[in-house]
This record gives structure tokens, C-alpha cells and sequence, in this order.
């Protein structure tokens, strides 16, 4: 069976496939999407090499990710790659490897090189490794310009040459019948996307459940959501389409009570094609940077926020018991709730 960090690498080299795909398409002269410039071209070829790398650093060891320094401080997402690398599923934290920050593209890079030199042990691969390494700061530092300076300070090399001779570093080192031939192709697919499948691994597994459950067990929780309630509502003039409702809901990983919290702090609409010839899209959005959503179960500690939710609607639902309650009124909503599906 594929371990969990073999599963998010995976995640890693789905992107990098998409990106090497999305390379071919802009270099066909005869479709829309031709990318004369070649600014489009380079973003992606830059994309492609970065997220192969990344996924070759979590194979090896998940925590390396992680910048040198902050690695101790960020306890969180310490633990959740801990759980990768120790193939521990019920540690696993999806929420925070879906929104991890993770090192540098530099500094990346320098972790793949290490890693594969001391693989193979080969003068001749060691030399590859360098090529590779020149290459791909060559696509990140343009990729850099375009994304910062709106143009690439240096066209040396065209990217999708670049990109081409780090296929061709690809198939010395790995054979041009290898995975890492695929990630580069664009041809690399999974019937299922990796972290959709790490996160139904999760939830698979079996929860090992306290053995005295009972309402008392929710009550932190609710008043902490109910704090939360009051000091967002100090921000009402500020906000005027400002609100906060919960739903007890099904947790999908230990099926007792759990809470879904939407947040909603300002609206907006716009344009989905041509200005004033086109529909009117309503857009819910926080200028705070909260998430939407937020899904605590107080009795196997899951938290998903917006990008895990939306992961999650893939392949299933969540399952409300009672909705749009404003968290001031969630303890007396909980414990009618509790008592009549309880008894």
C-alpha cells in the first residue's frame, strides 16, 4: 500500500504533471491559448520543476519542507508531517498540510540536490544534478520577474528549452520509462487525486472513541464559539453584511456531534463574462482572511476549514442535524438537540 507520504508527494507531482501539460498546450501555435511571449510558458515550466522537487523532499523525509528555522515554532504542521513521515493516519492533520507554507524554491532546491547526491553516490549523476539545479533557477528567477517585475530580465534561454533540458536530465538519471518521466510529460494521472485519497484514508481508519461521552464534553467548544460570536459582532459597522451561524452537524470521522460555523464578513458581485452583458455573480468573501467555514468536532479534535470542506464534497456530505443558529443561542440549541436524538 502507498504510505501517507508517498500520497502527498503524489498531490506534488499531479501539479507538476498539470503544469508540463499547460507547457505543451502554450507552445501550439494553432490553439488560443498560444503564448507568444512566452511569460505564461516560463510560469509554468518554473511550476512544474518546483512542485517535482517538493515532492521528491517529502518522499524523503516530509519534515525537510519546512523552512530550517521555523520548523520548532510551527508545532502544528511539525506534527502533521510528523504523522506522514511515522505513516501514523489518525495524526494526520489535512488542514494544515492543504495550506502548509512551506520553504523556498532556493532553498528547495538545494534539499532535492542534497537528497539525490547522496542517493546515488555517482560523479556522473552529481554532475546532472548541477545542470538541473542551473536550469531550474534559471525558470524560477524568471518566473520571479514576471510574477514581481511584470517582465523576465534575462531571456538567455527560452523557457520551454530550459524545460526541455530538464526532461532530458530526467530520463539520464531516472529512465525515460520512470514516474518522473510522467511529471515532466504531463502525462502522469491518478484515478484518484492523492490528497483525496489521503483524506479518505483518514477517515477510514478507526477513531478510537473516549469511553464517557456526554454533553458536558461539547461545552468548551461552544462557549468558545460563542466568544467568538460576541467579539465579531463589535465589527457590525464596519462590516454591515457582517454575520456568524452554526450548524450541528455529523463529524465524518467519529459520527458524534460536531459543529459547522460559517463565517460571513462583507459581499460583493462582478461581471462572470463582459461588463453589463453578462450575469451578476454574488460573492462571499472575507476581507480578514478567515476561512468560510470552519468544522470542530470536540471528541476527535477534527478542524477543517474552506479548502478540506471543498476537498471533502468530492465524495461526500456533511450530515446536518440542525442549522443556522446564532452562536449565542448554540448551548441551549445543543442541549435540546442532545436530548432528543440522545434519548
Amino acid at each position: 500500500m502507498t504510505t501517507l507520504k508517498e500520497l502527498y508527494a503524489a498531490h506534488f507531482y499531479e501539479a507538476a504533471s498539470y503544469h508540463a501539460q499547460r507547457v505543451k498546450l502554450l507552445q501550439n501555435p494553432n490553439l488560443r491559448e498560444y503564448d507568444e511571449d512566452g511569460y505564461e510558458t516560463c510560469t509554468h515550466a518554473a511550476m512544474c520543476a518546483e512542485m517535482f522537487i517538493t515532492g521528491k523532499v517529502i518522499e524523503h523525509n516530509p519534515s525537510d519542507v519546512m523552512p530550517s528555522k521555523s520548523l520548532r515554532a510551527r508545532n502544528r504542521e511539525s506534527i502533521a508531517l510528523s504523522a506522514l513521515q511515522d505513516n501514523d493516519v489518525n495524526k494526520v492533520d489535512i488542514n494544515a498540510l492543504a495550506s502548509l507554507q512551506m520553504c523556498g524554491a532556493a532553498e528547495m532546491l538545494k534539499k532535492y540536490i542534497d537528497i539525490e547526491k547522496e542517493y546515488f553516490k555517482n560523479y556522473s549523476i552529481e554532475e546532472q544534478l548541477k545542470s538541473f539545479g542551473y536550469y531550474t533557477k534559471l525558470l524560477i528567477n524568471g518566473r520571479n520577474d514576471i510574477l514581481h517585475r511584470h517582465h523576465m530580465q534575462t531571456q538567455s534561454i527560452r523557457p520551454v528549452t530550459a524545460l526541455s533540458y530538464l526532461r532530458q536530465f530526467i530520463d539520464a538519471v531516472y529512465g525515460d520509462n520512470s514516474m518522473e518521466h510522467q511529471y515532466f510529460t504531463g502525462t502522469y494521472y491518478r484515478d484518484t487525486p492523492a490528497l483525496t485519497e489521503l483524506l479518505e484514508r483518514y477517515l477510514n481508519t478507526p477513531f478510537e472513541k473516549p469511553e464517557s461521552i456526554s454533553i458536558n464534553t461539547y461545552t468548551k467548544k461552544i462557549h468558545k464559539i460563542a466568544s467568538n460570536y460576541t467579539a465579531l459582532m463589535k465589527h457590525k459597522k464596519q462590516y454591515p453584511n457582517l454575520s456568524l451561524t452554526t450548524d450541528i452537524v455529523t463529524c465524518p470521522k467519529c459520527n458524534e456531534y460536531a459543529f459547522l460555523t460559517k463565517r460571513i464578513e462583507a459581499l460583493a458581485t462582478y461581471w462572470e463574462g463582459e461588463p453589463n452583458n453578462s450575469i451578476s455573480v454574488l460573492e462571499i468573501f472575507n476581507p480578514s482572511g478567515e476561512s468560510t467555514e470552519t468544522l470542530q468536532c470536540p471528541i476527535c479534535q477534527l478542524e477543517w476549514k474552506d479548502d478540506v470542506l471543498h476537498l471533502y464534497q468530492d465524495f461526500g456530505e456533511i450530515k446536518r442535524i440542525k442549522t443556522h443558529i446564532r452562536p449565542d443561542k448554540l448551548s441551549l440549541e445543543f442541549k435540546q438537540c442532545y436530548q432528543t436524538y440522545s434519548n
